[in-house]
């Protein structure tokens, strides 16, 4: 007998600097919190773009 098989769906959300959309469960780039809310990153270097100047990639 053959049992289904189930995948678990990841979760996603958009990077802020680049728009581009990130895994959260392994995030290439990282991570980061910002007033209670965490961000995703698809590379290192957006997410410290990121954590250089958080409000100017939060209001574009």
């Amino acid at each position: 007998m053959r049992l289904p098989f189930f995948s678990k769906k990841s979760q996603t959300a958009i990077d802020p600097v680049c728009q581009m959309v990130v895994d959260t469960g392994s995030p290439p780039g990282g991570s980061s919190e910002y007033q209670g809310t965490t961000y995703y990153f698809c590379a290192p270097g957006c997410k410290h773009h990121f954590d250089q100047e958080p409000e100017k990639h939060l209001s574009a």
